[in-house]
């Protein structure tokens, strides 16, 4: 009887279909591989730009308050260093130093009157822009690759001015940097794991100061100067990973 039972067992077996096939045994599925890390914006970084750059400059004579008003636009190109620091998955602080040239084919000219009915003519060309400034960024962990972010600080513009009696004949010049405040905004992307470019704009409100009288025999005021600039750059960075988001859980079977 024994002999029988096994006979049919195996007979079953050895039947196509037949019996338990290690198809029919469950397996346990691979984890999915981890996620990539997220980036992070912590690093020194260094690059440079190009863009333009308009200057608004009010002159008053101060003896007679006839006024007028310069302005034009400028290339400008150059490079800027910084450091960023992504304390959070959202917030992101830095500094950065930003010094460009100014194409100076396009001087500030204006003409008016002044005294005695003489005709004065000023000039001003700018020949570069450095600001210092700090930065406040926001990124978050779904689009980490942008940064929305603005700066503000302090910052200079070199220019050589010139003031010049039409009548007379009679000029002064003066080369100077004039200091004063900036405020900006701007967007970068980091578009590989160490590059990034960025659109930026600035505003450098500048102090006010004097030229003149000299030989010209009067004196101008300059109140209320301005530049504004429009950047295009590219920066690499120098990554030191900074923060990291917490990996995902995965759940194990």
């Amino acid at each position: 009887m024994k002999r029988l039972l096994l006979a049919s067992v195996a007979a079953v077996m050895l039947v196509p279909g037949g019996g338990v096939r290690a198809a029919d045994l469950a397996v346990k599925a691979p984890p999915p591989p981890p996620p990539p890390p997220a980036f992070s914006w912590t690093g020194f970084y260094v690059g440079g730009n190009v863009g333009g750059g308009w200057a608004t400059v009010p002159i008053t004579n101060t003896f007679t308050g006839n006024e007028g008003t310069g302005g034009n636009g400028s290339f400008i190109g150059g490079g800027q260093v910084g450091f960023n620091w992504q304390f959070s998955p959202w917030g992101v602080f830095g500094g950065e130093f930003f010094i460009d040239a100014v194409s100076n084919n396009n001087n500030n000219s204006i003409t008016f009157l002044g005294l005695n009915g003489n005709t004065f003519q000023a000039s001003a060309s700018p020949n570069w822009i450095a600001t210092a400034t700090g930065r406040l960024g926001v990124t978050g962990p779904a689009w980490d690759h942008w940064l929305l972010y603005v700066k503000g600080g302090g910052g200079w513009i070199n220019t050589d001015a010139a003031l010049t009696n039409l009548n007379t004949g009679g000029s002064v010049s003066v080369s100077n940097t004039r200091d004063g405040w900036v405020f900006g905004v701007g967007i970068e992307y980091a578009f590989a794991p160490n590059w990034t470019a960025k659109v930026e704009w600035q505003y450098l409100g500048l102090n006010d100061f004097n030229v003149g009288p000299g030989v010209v025999g009067e004196s101008f005021a300059v109140q209320n100067a301005s530049i504004n600039t429009l950047t295009f750059g590219l920066n690499y960075l120098f990554s030191w990973g900074g923060y990291q988001a917490p990996p995902p859980v995965v759940s194990r079977y």
